[in-house]
């Protein structure tokens, strides 16, 4: 690839349009295309990822962040924000509860479409009321998946950084409704995660967001974080505009992941296997697998063993073949790998699927 290729057509290059076969190390590859890829590792539906929390917090920059990365690797992504809303949309719409509770249940009504067909929908908003968003995931949750961001910089940090001296103009009596000073912002009970971003960049609170999701089971976040990574590898590769050798190859690194995630999505391996077919050491497989999913390679391959299994139960496979095709040796071992992992009997899981 150039120089001058950007990190977006280097994901696309490296992930999407990949050849079916190539060589990563000293093994040949099958890669998987885009679409039958998406049915394999992304969830099914739709999801928004909601940021809230006081002016200044880091919400804005947090979620275009989000929104970038997660287009590069050909997500159909929608940013609302707040902020941009109101001097777009309802630039009359003023501060009282029951105005931000308007612009609220627009937003969330707006994401929830986003999610209903299939997209996602990454939302910035101070939303101080509890209410409000348990009705934006009341609405979501009719047709995906909802995941909450409590961005918990402490308001003096949030104070230290409004270069508008909107917090000054509060105290003063100036602006009425103002959160954190003559409002109040009702602090998250159910939130996913947290983060102060106080002495954290952008792309670090990105990362843990990533490695939340991940953890959820949402392989959105296993994809934010591969973008994450190309992006910093195209950084430190590029500094001045000259290329440093010494910086592993972006590509590489994602057909690499790429390869882990199909080996461990298919059937039980184990780590010496992978790592045996790849080309690489255990570790390096490990620290791969740990930077892209915040997870260890054995919490990933159950994951995908058991969303593999989720599939196969949904399309109507008998449990013991669907034992046999992913490398179990007997339905029982299968049925105690599913009740170990979620707490459910195969029957019960393809009950629920």
């Amino acid at each position: 690839m150039s120089e001058k290729t950007t990190v977006r057509q280097g994901l696309q290059s490296s992930i999407k349009t990949l050849p079916q076969e190539a060589t990563v190390g000293d093994l040949s590859l099958s890669y998987v295309p885009t679409s039958s890829r998406e049915s394999k590792f992304r969830q099914s539906g739709g999801l928004t990822i909601f940021l809230t929390g006081l002016w200044g917090a880091g919400k804005t920059s947090i979620a275009r962040e989000i929104g970038t990365r997660l287009a590069s690797v050909d997500y159909r992504v929608t940013v609302l924000d707040g902020g941009e809303l109101r001097s777009k949309v309802t630039p009359d719409l003023g501060f009282s509860r029951s105005a931000r509770e308007k612009l609220l249940r627009w937003a969330g009504i707006t994401a929830s479409e986003v999610v209903k067909h299939g997209g996602i929908a990454v939302c910035s908003f101070i939303a101080p009321y509890e209410q409000s968003r348990c009705e934006i995931r009341d609405l979501v949750q009719q047709h995906g998946q909802f995941f909450l961001v409590h961005v918990s910089t402490p308001q003096e940090e949030c104070e230290r950084r409004d270069q508008k001296g909107l917090y000054r103009q509060a105290r003063a009596g100036q602006l009425e409704s103002f959160t954190g000073v003559t409002d109040v912002y009702e602090v998250p009970c159910n939130c996913d995660v947290a983060i102060d971003t106080t002495d954290l960049t952008v792309a670090q609170s990105v990362q843990h967001i990533a490695r939340a999701l991940a953890a959820k089971g949402l392989w959105v976040g296993v994809w934010l974080s591969i973008a994450l990574r190309m992006a910093d590898t195209r950084t430190r590769a590029h500094p001045n505009g000259n290329k440093v050798h010494s910086v592993p190859d972006g590509n590489r690194y994602a057909q690499l992941f790429c390869g882990i995630l199909q080996m461990a999505g298919q059937r039980r391996v184990s780590l010496n296997n992978v790592a045996a077919e790849i080309g690489v050491e255990r570790h390096t497989i490990e620290r791969i697998v740990r930077s892209m999913s915040g997870q260890s390679f054995r919490q990933l391959h159950h994951e995908l063993l058991l969303d593999r299994a989720h599939q196969l139960l949904k399309q109507g496979k008998p449990i013991k073949e669907i034992a046999f095709e992913l490398g179990f040796g007997s339905p029982q071992a299968f049925h105690r790998f599913v009740r170990r992992e979620c707490g459910k009997t195969p029957t019960r899981l393809r009950g629920c699927a």
